[in-house]
């Protein structure tokens, strides 16, 4: 199991012609985000009160789970 925040799972996803691909672009350019953050709850508070432009949390919902079984591979 890897031990790896969401930000480093998100690092592998920039450039994918997906929404959490564009997902991945706004983070990784976002000097502020929680980058040792592993919690959903902080993640997601942090980005209700830094919305990026054209994204749901419906997509980071999306990643977060992704994210979670990455870390099993």
């Amino acid at each position: 199991m890897k031990d790896r925040s969401y930000y480093q799972y998100m690092k592998t996803e920039v450039g994918a012609k997906t929404d959490i691909g564009k997902l991945a672009t706004h983070i990784s350019e976002d000097l502020s985000f929680p980058k040792h953050s592993k919690d959903y709850g902080e993640i997601s508070d942090y980005l209700e009160k830094n919305p990026y432009l054209h994204i749901s949390l419906d997509t980071f919902d999306e990643s977060f789970f992704e994210y979670k079984e990455w870390l099993k591979s």
